[in-house]
């Protein structure tokens, strides 16, 4: 469950877009539309089976996303969360839980052409989780190289892409009136090998005034007048699939903004899922390109 909030927090993460067989490459110009921000989600359990073992969860997740055409983009992310576990089908158990403390920062070229990243994942202030290297696209071919959790080159995908290329192809398969993509992702989370093929689905673009009252923080000058989609993302393992797993490992859903702010987030599990309430949304100071 925490890498995959891990995945959430890269926003949407990087993907090849695939649309009725044809791909869609995000431009950079997509890319320099985005917003550079400061965003807070706080953590609340949502719905949970009987049959799961998480009781609650309560934390607070802090996303930073900066960047411009001339210099690149760079992304910041923590997630704190404390979950209350107890026995399937009975009560919370006091004493039994974990605390999750899941860091991320990455960087990638003006070009897209290169993601830098270093992911870690503490579980009760034990390191169990730490990837970092470099990947590149280098014409169609595409390879990571890692420093940790051991040194070794991958060959990525054909046509795999980074975190805010991923972003901005969603954008633009939006703003196409698209509904339905297919996508190979990788963030370098996990122990750097980890791909997934992820499919999201575009609702239909939202018009007229906001809906902020959940999330008044939303109600910003600046998020104003922005066109905005509901999507949904079912992230799946491709050697599951292949063995012929169609189940995903798990599915987020969240308001997406032309400038690449999202709200009204969640991720399901199945037996459970998790809320993120925006409470804080704030622009970042970003360096005019000359």
């Amino acid at each position: 469950m925490t890498s995959a909030v891990v995945r959430w927090g890269l926003v949407g993460v990087a993907a090849a877009v695939v649309l009725g067989g044809a791909p869609v490459s995000a431009g950079t110009e997509t890319m320099a539309k985005l917003a550079s921000h400061r965003a807070v989600y706080e953590m609340t359990l949502g719905k949970r089976l009987d049959s799961s073992e998480v009781m609650s969860v309560e934390g607070r997740l802090v996303y930073e996303f900066a960047g411009s055409k001339c210099e690149g983009w760079t992304s910041r992310f923590r997630l704190v969360t404390r979950i209350s576990l107890g026995a399937p089908g009975g009560e919370k158990v006091e004493g039994l839980g974990r605390l999750t403390d899941l860091r991320t920062s990455a960087y990638e070229d003006a070009d897209g052409k290169s993601f830098d990243f270093l992911n870690q994942n503490y579980v009760d202030e034990r390191l169990v989780e730490d990837s970092k290297g470099l990947a590149r696209h280098e014409g169609a071919k595409s390879t990571v190289r890692l420093d940790r959790p051991a040194a070794k080159s991958i060959d990525l995908p054909d046509g795999v892409k980074f975190p805010t290329e991923h972003l901005a192809a969603i954008i633009e398969a939006a703003e196409a009136g698209k509904t339905v993509v297919d996508i190979d992702l990788y963030d370098g989370s996990e122990t750097g090998e980890k791909i997934y093929r992820t499919t999201v689905v575009i609702g239909r673009e939202q018009a007229g005034e906001d809906d902020t009252v959940a999330e008044p923080v939303a109600a910003a000058d600046w998020l104003k007048g922005k066109r905005r989609w509901p999507v949904d993302v079912s992230y799946f393992d491709p050697a599951r699939t292949a063995a012929g797993e169609a189940t995903p490992d798990y599915q987020m859903s969240f308001l997406l903004y032309e400038n690449g702010v999202s709200r009204k987030m969640r991720l399901d599990y199945g037996e459970f899922s998790l809320k993120g309430t925006l409470s804080v949304l704030e622009p970042m100071p970003v360096t005019q390109c000359p």
